[in-house]
């Protein structure tokens, strides 16, 4: 699991039920959750955050005399 780690209750002080899911892309984008998950379902989960708040770079090559 990629930067993925679970909180515990003392971290967040209030947690009603569940497990409560941390995410902190690549981007800087942090994500939390509170759903009954299996730690694979939470990367997914994490892996989506990742692609649809940190777009990956659509230029590749040189970048001499880009203006």
């Amino acid at each position: 699991m990629k930067n993925l780690k679970k909180l515990s209750r003392k971290e967040l002080k209030i947690v009603k039920a569940g497990q409560v899911w941390f995410a902190d892309t690549s981007c800087g984008v942090q994500a939390t959750t509170t759903q009954d998950w299996t730690p694979q379902q939470a990367s997914e989960w994490r892996d989506k955050i990742e692609a649809n708040y940190c777009p990956k770079p659509t230029h590749s090559g040189s970048s001499n005399g880009v203006v």
